[in-house]
């Protein structure tokens, strides 16, 4: 966004500005509720639009891979952690 918005115009830029500084927030609440978010962008007749939307479980490398990064280990399968949690709560 910062890069996108040194080739705005003042008032698309200002709008950018204060997505990046304020606006993000309300991104931020919805994806952590497990809900999409949008911001767009017009200037003359150009449109952008960002559509940002919940991530469960990202891969971080294959665990055959000789070299791992360094936090490969420190996260657990998602699907492990959902049944330790229903077993846990005897459902």
């Amino acid at each position: 966004m910062r890069t996108i918005a040194t080739a705005l115009d003042r008032e698309t830029a200002h709008k950018a500005w204060d997505w990046v500084t304020y606006g993000y927030k309300e991104a931020e609440d919805a994806l952590t509720n497990g809900q999409a978010a949008t911001f767009a962008l017009t200037q003359q007749d150009t449109h952008i639009e960002w559509i940002l939307r919940p991530v469960i479980f990202l891969p971080l490398a294959h665990r055959e891979s000789r070299r791992l990064p360094a936090c490969a280990e420190q996260f657990s399968c998602p699907t492990t952690h959902k049944i330790a949690r229903h077993q846990a709560n005897g459902h």
